[in-house]
């Protein structure tokens, strides 16, 4: 498992699939029950499971219940990892001194894991503020993450757990701590150091087994301040994690539709670089949505893990916790509160949801079928990572999504790239209300575009770079500052896809006033003034786009962004990421549905989810004929006969077909 896998109403798309569409729907019908396997050992499903469930419980009743019926349900569902948690404080109460008992009842929760045919990944140092798992009475309130006595007896006690353990075949991986013990570091320093300590220590005793550093870099950054890339880099997995604060920063609101189904991903793409990542801690993080809404939400996180290259997920926690009695309700900031399963152990329906996504999971062999490369990217510009008083690393990050969504609604194969990555693997740029690039930066993209590339700049404030002109030919000329109306009026019809011209309301932080230069002018304000403008540069294409679209949709509400202007950056992102190769091998008409092909030689998989909270009919079309689709989980193949064909999907649904070609 350790391995590297990667609205409208439906009347008038299914009209355009005709009757392939309605074989489609007879293709995605849910099948009966089937046999197959259960699992996907490439992609694996894991859940934390929690030593206490009850908040008046005791931090010495670590564990104290017998895991038997619920490792039984846990595989049963098919989830195949389990997330178990070190107690420091049970383990050594006092210093040098351990409690065998103890040691032996992480043995015993091993070996049920074992029994039942699960995995563990063992967490040594991690936080949840009800086992106390790290408050040593003997530590006399001193930091574990800095203290140069406590981590030397950290580092004693985690040898003594590997060298216990390692031969232990239940063991998946070693985790050195979850996202709310990483939180606590407040230097960059001070994390490589903690790090690499006690990723020395595992290596001397266990050489073989993973090692994860199990803190997302965006997450952590916007949390403290601390970028952790260069850390993660040096372990064999990372994680991507949602927390509570950072949604509420890029996309509180609506679990279930807009930018909040599209946070999961993002994240996990950021966070992918050149080490497989776990799509971690998925789930919700308090009890203010309905039991449905919970569902659905985590089937889109679910199923966007598998669609952007994840190499497994792991679900928040296997049950509620039992709460005293208050008003109102508590919900721990910790995110250690709401499981797949309710206080009494009864089954949520997002339980269900579970077991439904592993058995699609479970019939993609990742070993036959790869994701279709990814050819555009979103850059997130190195501004995104200047301390306060700058203000461009709290605007960056939300303008990045906004991009990204415009992608995936798009439905360009889209990941994000950092300022200063090598750019050879793609075609296609997105570079989103920068304020600034560095010089080498914009070297880079001069290299780029003559060389063939295509780059999508919005301006995002402030002077323009001289290369602005030299690529993008147009001559900056100032900021206009604050408009309260975006309008559009179309100059150059189809250069850029199918433009229309709009006056809405949108609050623009900045507007670039610019001369037409050397660049075709494709689009202009009212007045006149170029909005949108495109210039060929050597062997590729600069479009430069005067407003800061991304940002003032992130800055404003962006469930209520008007539909003109996110479909404007939509069909300017899509042209030109088709026009320069980066487009989709499967295209869609529906802007909610996110397309992902896996490509095999003898066919092809391609996974349809649903990002509105309403049904949708969204018609596919393959860049050649498509003989037959069937239900990835079998069932009768469903004949189509031509290039395009409709595919229905419920609310927040998702389906996985099987193509086979003509």
């Amino acid at each position: 498992m350790s391995e590297t896998a990667k609205p409208k109403t439906g009347t008038k798309s299914a009209a355009k699939g005709g009757g392939a569409a309605r074989n489609a729907k007879q293709a995605a019908k849910p099948v009966a029950e089937e046999t197959g396997p259960l699992r996907n050992q490439l992609f694996p499903i894991g859940v934390d499971y929690y030593p206490i469930d009850d908040e008046k419980a005791s931090f010495s009743d670590w564990y104290g219940r017998d895991p038997e019926a619920d490792f039984a349900a846990i595989a049963e569902h098919r989830i195949s990892l389990v997330r178990l948690f070190v107690s420091w404080k049970v383990l050594e109460p006092q210093v040098g001194q351990y409690d065998a008992d103890a040691e032996d009842r992480l043995g015993d929760l091993l070996a049920a894991a074992k029994s039942h045919d699960l995995k563990a990944i063992v967490t040594f140092f991690a936080d949840d503020r009800l086992a106390e798992m790290n408050e040593l009475p003997w530590a006399k309130k001193r930091d574990p993450r800095t203290d140069d006595y406590l981590i030397q007896r950290e580092i004693s006690l985690v040898q003594r757990l590997v060298n216990r353990f390692r031969a232990e075949g239940a063991v998946w991986a070693w985790e050195l701590g979850n996202e709310a013990f990483f939180a606590g570091f407040e230097s960059e320093d001070a994390l490589q150091k903690w790090a690499t300590a006690l990723r020395d220590a595992i290596r001397e005793v266990d050489s073989a087994r993973t090692i994860i550093l199990a803190c997302d870099p965006e997450t952590l950054v916007r949390e403290s301040g601390v970028d952790a890339r260069v850390a993660i880099d040096g372990f064999e997995y990372g994680v991507s994690h949602v927390t509570a604060p950072y949604r509420a920063y890029a996309a509180e609101g609506p679990l279930t539709y807009g930018p909040a189904t599209y946070l999961d991903s993002f994240l996990l793409r950021a966070a992918l670089r050149d080490i497989p990542v776990l799509a971690d801690g998925v789930g919700i993080h308090s009890l203010e949505v309905s039991v449905a809404e919970e569902a659905a939400y985590v089937r889109t996180a679910l199923y966007s893990a598998l669609m952007n290259r994840a190499s497994g997920v792991t679900l928040r926690r296997w049950r509620d916790l039992e709460t005293e009695k208050r008003e109102p309700y508590f919900c721990d900031p910790y995110e250690v509160l709401v499981g797949l399963n309710d206080v009494t152990g009864e089954p949520k329906p997002v339980l269900a949801e579970v077991k439904k996504f592993a058995r699609v999971a479970a019939r993609l062999d990742l070993r036959v079928y790869a994701p279709q490369p990814e050819r555009a990217a979103v850059l997130v510009p190195a501004e995104r990572y200047e301390p306060l008083p700058s203000l461009t690393g709290l605007y960056a990050p939300r303008s990045c999504l906004q991009a990204y969504t415009a992608a995936k609604e798009a439905h360009v194969p889209v990941t994000l790239a950092r300022e200063g990555d090598e750019l050879g693997s793609f075609m296609t740029l997105f570079i989103p209300s920068a304020a600034r690039l560095s010089a080498p930066m914009w070297a880079s993209l001069a290299s780029f575009v003559q060389s063939g590339g295509s780059v999508v700049l919005s301006y995002g404030g402030g002077d323009a770079d001289p290369a602005l002109r030299e690529i993008f030919g147009v001559d900056f000329l100032g900021d206009h500052g604050v408009r309260p109306v975006l309008s559009c009026r179309i100059a150059q019809p189809g250069l850029l896809g199918d433009l229309s011209a709009f006056d809405v309301r949108l609050d623009l932080p900045h507007y670039a006033l610019v001369g037409g230069g050397m660049s075709t002018v494709v689009a202009t304000d009212a007045t006149g003034s170029p909005l949108l403008t495109l210039n060929q540069y050597g062997q590729g294409k600069a479009i430069f786009l005067a407003a800061p679209l991304e940002r003032a949709i992130a800055q404003s509400d962006p469930w209520a962004a008007p539909d003109a202007v996110r479909t404007l950056l939509r069909t300017v992102y899509g042209s030109v990421a088709r026009a320069a190769g980066a487009g989709p091998v499967i295209d869609c008409d529906e802007p909610n549905a996110e397309i992902a092909l896996f490509q095999g030689e003898a066919g092809d998989v391609v996974f349809v989810l649903n990002h509105a909270a309403e049904s949708v009919t969204a018609t596919l079309t393959a860049e050649r004929v498509v003989a037959s689709v069937v239900d990835i989980r079998g069932g009768a193949a469903a004949e189509v006969g031509a290039r395009a064909f409709g595919v229905p999907l419920g609310a927040n649904a998702a389906v996985a077909l099987r193509l086979a070609y003509g």
